[in-house]
């Protein structure tokens, strides 16, 4: 979203420069009339509106999709704590510190990664470890509470590195940033300009059209 908005800046100054420059070499008409947009980008702007929806319909739907799992994963941590509480001491222990060090591992390491739509093998070094803490509890009555958590708990975080990655297909978004360009900058040049001194010098000498100016575009006196 943030190239997006980027891209839309720099067609805006393009579009403007354009209209600062280049726009009186190609129109005579009064600047403050405008030129007809919606007869030159109509259709492009249309297009570029319902591109732009999809996009952050699906970007809004994936954020929301990987806030849920972000908060079931850590239910499900929370849960797999507290289930260990039924395991023998030595497992109880080692289960709930494997735990306390998984949590950070997904805000500070994970969380970062999955901005670049990667995630991080720092969490999976604690979960290893927490199946093998109740490994040996095979046969007990905690060790199905304790594999249903834990599996809880990785299908969140799947869920979750599954919407880190781009949900919009790159073709799609390229083809979005170039109509936005084309569609900023033609409206950058359609805009009406008011009060310039090129207008001004037009209507002088349409009014006078049998006098010259007695001055230069800097408003220095010419020579008589």
């Amino acid at each position: 979203m943030v190239l997006v908005i980027v891209v839309a800046v720099i067609a805006l100054l393009a579009g403007l420069a354009a209209n600062r420059w280049l726009r009186p070499r190609l129109v005579s008409e009064d600047d403050d009339t405008g030129m007809a947009v919606k007869a030159l980008v109509g259709p492009l702007l249309t297009l570029t509106e319902l591109l732009l929806a999809f996009v952050l319909v699906t970007a809004n739907g994936s954020y929301g999709k990987a806030e849920q799992a972000s908060r079931g994963g850590a239910k499900a941590l929370d849960q797999l704590v507290e289930v260990s509480e039924y395991a023998p001491e030595a497992q109880r222990a080692q289960i709930q510190a494997d735990a306390v060090c998984y949590a950070p591992a997904v805000r500070f390491v994970e969380w970062p990664a999955m901005s670049d739509g990667n995630g991080s093998t720092a969490p999976s070094v604690w979960s290893t470890q927490v199946r093998r803490s109740f490994r040996s509890l095979e046969g007990e009555p905690v060790f199905g509470m304790l594999i249903a958590a834990d599996n809880k708990r990785s299908d969140e975080r799947e869920e979750r590195l599954t919407q880190a990655n781009a949900s919009i297909p790159s073709a799609i978004f390229w083809f979005l940033l170039a109509t936005l360009f084309v569609t900023v900058v033609a409206l950058g040049i359609c805009l009406p300009r008011k009060n310039n001194e090129r207008q001004a010098n037009r209507d002088c000498l349409a009014h006078h059209p049998d006098r010259e100016l007695p001055c230069d575009d800097r408003g220095r006196r010419l020579a008589t």
